[in-house]
């Protein structure tokens, strides 16, 4: 999970002490900085110009999913699956979606739309239909058209790449404005290849005994498995890695100490009754 805030200033060192104070991060977190723009002075003191922009961010630990055992518990499970069931409902296609043609050019969203655009057409889409639907802090576009395979990319690395840079690009300096983009449904497809995935190596972990790594996925990525795997009883879900590289292990619920337990009683020889010689039966059987 990536914790970040972007500060603007006259220069990078003010843009950088401003990012560092709004991500308040605590002293043994390691803080990134990325420079997104550098200071421009404005042209006779009147055109142009932009400030300078910095993005301090750091990378959290994945939050653990929370196993219910015991019955008192049962309340606290019935709020996570609730839980998880909104957040299903919030990665589909909102239901205030209109034109991108309706939208102000200098709000946000508009300034979104029209670098997204640009970006599009250059990568060879065609055809192009532009959906918005604005949230408070943010806004959600429909991408459809042609040729928008290129977009998506593998695991979906490239769209989520264009989602980041329309970000920056629709910031308007008053906090992260945050831009989810969506191409055909791909996302809610690729939440029901996850959840899929999720299944199938829950299922072959319980069999075998043995943990499986999943391949490196992003932090949106990762809490559908996470949140997929909480509602398995028998096994869990931990982060693993760092950056790019970070990902999924599911393993059995109390880990080897259960896998030991399981092969100790296998391995216990079982303990039968000696046999005992019949005292009052013949040598060779009864004889008439």
């Amino acid at each position: 999970m990536i914790k970040e805030f972007i500060g603007q200033g006259e220069s990078l060192e003010e843009a950088t002490q401003k990012a560092i104070e709004g991500l308040d991060a605590k002293a043994d977190e390691e803080v990134q900085i990325e420079v997104l723009s550098e200071y421009k002075k404005k042209v006779l003191g009147m055109f142009g110009g932009t400030t300078a922009k910095v993005r301090a961010y750091v990378e959290l630990p994945d939050p653990k999913p929370r196993k219910t055992k015991d019955k008192k518990e049962k309340p606290v499970k019935k709020a996570e699956k609730t839980a998880t069931k909104a957040e299903e409902v919030k990665s589909e296609a909102p239901d205030n979606l209109v034109d991108a043609s309706t939208l102000d050019s200098n709000s946000s969203a508009g300034k979104a739309v029209a670098y997204l655009t640009k970006v599009l057409l250059n990568l060879g889409c065609e055809n192009l239909v532009i959906k918005v639907a604005e949230t408070d802090n943010g806004a959600y576009i429909s991408l459809d058209g042609d040729k928008l395979g290129v977009v998506i990319g593998r695991r979906g690395e490239t769209l989520d790449a264009i989602q980041y840079l329309t970000s920056l690009a629709a910031n308007t300096g008053n906090g992260y404005y945050k831009v989810t983009l969506n191409i055909g449904n791909y996302r809610e497809k690729r939440e029901q290849t996850l959840k899929k995935l999720a299944k199938k190596v829950s299922e072959q972990v319980l069999k075998t005994g043995r943990s499986r790594s999943l391949e490196p996925m992003n932090p949106y990525e990762r809490r559908i498995i996470h949140t997929a795997v909480q509602n398995i009883n028998g096994v869990v879900s931990n982060s693993t890695g760092e950056g790019a590289s970070r990902r999924v292990v599911i393993s059995l619920e109390g880990g080897e100490k259960r896998k030991a337990n399981k092969d100790a009683n296998l391995a216990a020889p079982v303990k039968r009754e000696p046999k005992k010689d019949a005292v009052d039966v013949p040598l060779y059987g009864r004889l008439n």
